[in-house]
């Protein structure tokens, strides 16, 4: 049914523009949650390629960056208000240059930086999410405040081009917004998040940071969803990076510790598909684009490919079927497109 399709697979459709824009978002803090003994397991792959870096915003061609990712997510319906979800990425990265960056101690290149592959685990990423609309129907509009927390799964190297990630704590809170328009353009819906994370600092310099992520979708077919995805963040602190002359312009802490300090802001525009196979497995991917950047990697091309298995247990099969044969928003939206 297009209804469980939809409510299936789009905590994961939006989460993928920020998922991996910077291998540091939740995928699942959406709007829509699965019902009490309903849940997800979704595997998202990601292929990503950053040419330029950012210093601050001038594009500096110092080598090339690859990164792999496998995003293995599990999301769980606690009641019908409120949903939990489990991540963690696995990251495998590789530099391609001729400026490898210098070890801690600055003895010689980090080997990290050698053109060779390195993999690991990244940061487990985990978040409640509360719906507070019930009535979808009437309303049209679901509304779910979430909590959620970034917590790196073991210490990784951070201080080299090819790194995994920030390897720093972090706590979010935000909202998610979702409207699904029945009339105008029936099958069109339009999903937004913001949150705002809390970053473990690094050397005394503050970097919280804001995150937002905006998807236009359209139901070409019951089973077929177009959209079109952007996600961005602003840092709120940090610093900017100016390349190699940061040396002289930092501490030599600051300059340690500078990928996990840098004032990151970006944009990152793309589009997307998703297709249920069948009433319980689900397929979905999409292209994204840095348009803007400050500091850091700016992403040149993001592939994302990923498949979601949905499961119930009995007794949320017997609820659901009780709501469709009464009228539910899994009952309207599999009516889309037969009217």
């Amino acid at each position: 049914m297009l209804g469980a399709t939809f409510i299936r697979t789009t905590s994961v459709a939006l989460g993928i523009a920020a998922s991996f824009a910077a291998l540091a978002s939740p995928a699942h803090a959406q709007a829509y949650v699965p019902a009490q003994g309903e849940g997800a397991v979704s595997v998202m792959y990601s292929d990503q390629f950053f040419r330029y870096h950012y210093s601050p915003t001038t594009a500096t061609d110092a080598g090339q960056i690859y990164a792999k990712s496998m995003l293995f997510d599990v999301t769980y319906g606690l009641t019908d208000r409120v949903a939990i979800s489990v991540g963690l990425p696995l990251v495998a990265t590789r530099y391609n240059g001729s400026s490898p960056h210098p070890l801690p101690d600055f003895s010689g290149p980090n080997p990290i930086d050698d053109g060779t592959w390195h993999t690991t685990a990244q940061d487990f990423r985990f978040d409640l999410r509360y719906n507070v609309t019930r009535n979808l129907l009437n309303k049209g509009i679901v509304f779910t405040p979430f909590v959620g927390s970034i917590v790196p799964s073991h210490d990784y190297p951070y201080f080299v081009h090819s790194g995994f990630g920030k390897d720093l704590r972090e706590v979010q809170g935000g909202v998610s917004v979702a409207k699904l328009f029945e009339r105008g353009i029936p099958g069109l819906i339009v999903q937004g998040r913001y949150s705002f994370g809390f970053t473990e600092q690094a050397v005394d310099i503050p970097h919280n940071r804001s995150l937002a992520s905006i998807e236009v979708g359209y139901f070409a077919t019951p089973k077929l969803r177009l959209m079109g995805l952007s996600s961005g963040q602003r840092t709120h602190g940090g610093i900017d990076f100016y390349g190699p002359i940061s040396r002289t312009l930092l501490t030599p802490e600051q300059f340690l510790h500078h990928d996990q300090i840098t004032r990151e802001n970006y944009l990152a525009l793309g589009g997307g598909a998703s297709y249920s196979i069948t009433e319980t497995i689900d397929v979905y991917g999409s292209v994204l684009h840095d348009v803007a950047r400050r500091n850091g990697h700016g992403l040149t091309r993001g592939v994302n490919l990923g498949l979601s298995y949905s499961f119930s247990t009995s007794h949320a099969r017997k609820i659901a079927a009780d709501r469709t044969a009464e009228g539910s928003l899994a009952k309207c939206l599999c009516e889309k497109g037969t009217k």
